[in-house]
């Protein structure tokens, strides 16, 4: 969770920082069935309902996309001027052990 964590601030900072993203816009996308914790920020980022039901509010700025879209990721990055990261699991173990094509 801790190394998910710093990625965000991280992420964040240099979008601030460099890319010059206005304050609290700052977006991360995710891969959709992403599994990396039970922190705020990881629960934020979930698509599996038992996770992140009753633990609002939940961190803002967090869009999903399918796993291993490349097209979905391309259109996010066309969309959103504000994103500073993508985050997503090479394999996904907790998702059924799944791995991009």
């Amino acid at each position: 969770v801790e190394g998910g964590e710093l990625s965000i601030k991280l992420a964040r900072h240099w979008g601030y920082k460099v890319k010059k993203i206005p304050p609290n816009k700052a977006t991360i996308i995710f891969a959709q069935s992403n599994f990396w914790g039970r922190s705020i920020a990881a629960v934020s980022a979930s698509t599996e309902p038992l996770s992140y039901t009753d633990f609002g509010p939940l961190v803002p700025n967090f869009e999903k996309i399918p796993y291993d879209d490349l097209a979905a990721l391309e259109q996010k990055f066309k969309e959103n001027p504000n994103i500073c990261a993508f985050m997503v699991e090479p394999i996904q173990g907790e998702a059924g052990v799944r791995m991009p094509t």
